[in-house]
């Protein structure tokens, strides 16, 4: 009985005239392009773009002030939400030095342009986009547990820094380095300054603001996993690096650094590292 019931419906509607059999065929492209129209405006959520900026801040890092509260990332005009921030509790965002200003309700708000940094240190993740500033603090995450690998740029003091070197598993090799020059304060300025803090490959090394730069030319080179054997354990790399230190400037010598600061920088990912960068560390004394 169902099948002739089904056979009978398809029965009446093709002995239907023409014009309303096509009319019933292309009543739900109808309906779907009529639910598309309204989704496509409802998304237009009256926000207008007032002005654009363009600063040159491209290496500071921001993280959520609240990670509890939704925080939307949106396309370039603010008509598409491409991702909650709060979803992202581990990652820091990287601030372009662009912003936009938004007018919506004769209200207007600053948007910043920003791109996740994932907890393991890749820059070029592909959440990007505008999200309003309020939302955000300066700084890299603070869950420096999770983190790994991030570039020293995004830092921003010495207390920072100091605590990414301490908590995140990535930073064994420099922790155990630190502790060789017990009474020498680490520098995130010096870090950055001697940009990246290893001046092994340089001639006459020179670190603007500093003096004294003392040279350890034949232990720089263990920490950099793209020129020495990439596959030796942290451990391993260390005793090199010890050893040398040992030979070259002795545990006496270097207790008695209390006036100099250290810059220091490891990434234990060789896939990690670009050109520009020499990890290592520097020492010298602030001018």
């Amino acid at each position: 009985m169902v099948i002739e019931g089904r056979f009978e419906m398809n029965k009446k509607i093709i002995n239907v005239p023409k014009r309303i059999k096509v009319l019933i065929l292309l009543m739900p492209s109808l309906i779907i392009g009529f639910a598309t129209t309204m989704i496509s405006t409802s998304a237009n959520s009256g926000y207008t773009v007032v002005k654009r900026m363009t600063g040159n801040n491209a290496d500071v890092a921001y993280h959520l002030a609240n990670n509890s509260k939704n925080a939307y990332l949106w396309n370039g005009t603010h008509t598409k939400a491409k991702a909650n921030l709060r979803n992202y509790k581990n990652y820091s965002w990287r601030y372009y030095g662009k912003s936009v200003i938004l007018s919506h309700n004769s209200k207007k708000s600053v948007y910043y342009y920003i791109q996740g940094i994932t907890p393991n240190g890749n820059e070029g993740s592909k959440i990007r986009g505008i999200v309003w500033h309020g939302y955000l603090t300066p700084g890299v995450n603070p869950n420096y547990k999770q983190l790994n690998n991030i570039n020293y740029r995004y830092f921003n003091t010495d207390s920072e820094y100091l605590s990414y070197v301490k908590k995140s598993p990535s930073q064994k090799l420099t922790r155990k380095v630190l502790k060789l020059f017990p009474n020498t304060q680490l520098s995130i300025k010096l870090t950055k300054a001697a940009n990246g803090a290893s001046p092994w490959a340089w001639s006459s090394p020179t670190v603007d603001g500093y003096k004294n730069i003392l040279e350890f030319p034949t232990v720089q080179r263990y920490f950099n996993k793209r020129f020495y054997k990439p596959d030796i354990s942290d451990n391993t790399r260390f005793k090199l690096i010890k050893d040398g230190l040992d030979k070259s400037y002795s545990q006496t010598k270097r207790n008695a650094l209390s006036q100099y600061q250290i810059g220091i920088y490891y990434y234990n990912n060789p896939h990690r590292l670009i050109d520009d960068e020499a990890p290592g560390f520097t020492i010298a004394i602030p001018e």
